[in-house]
């Protein structure tokens, strides 16, 4: 039997890597992180991998694109691409790098989004 305090618990460790990427991402553009958004976006990956069979679990701890896809995924359906949004939206039509961080990969949910006044036309 495992410890309680060793716990592989996947849905326990997707919570913490997903809020870890959270903080980063907001950290790195230099804002303050909607604490409260946050952390509707873990408890709504919670929910979400516990409609999933165990073996996808497991194997998101695994498969990084496959996690990746689901954490922009929850990012967008909680909300948090709401928080922030003109600023971050000035950050992607600038040349900032997403290669500085994999926690920056939130930015495409800003530069893949619908155009606005600030877009460059099609010319």
């Amino acid at each position: 039997m495992k410890s309680p305090l060793l716990s592989s618990d996947p849905i326990h460790v997707l919570r913490q890597e997903f809020r870890g990427h959270l903080e980063q991402f907001y950290a790195h553009l230099n804002l303050a992180p909607p604490y409260h958004s946050i952390e509707k976006a873990v408890q709504h990956l919670s929910n979400t991998l516990r409609t999933k069979p165990e073996e996808f679990r497991q194997g998101l701890l695994q498969d990084a694109t496959n996690k990746w896809a689901l954490f922009q995924e929850i990012f967008s359906a909680s909300g948090l691409q709401k928080k922030h949004r003109g600023i971050i939206q000035q950050l992607t039509l600038s040349s900032y790098s997403i290669a500085s961080s994999e926690s920056l990969r939130f930015l495409r949910n800003f530069a893949d989004g619908p155009p606005t006044n600030h877009s460059r036309t099609g010319r």
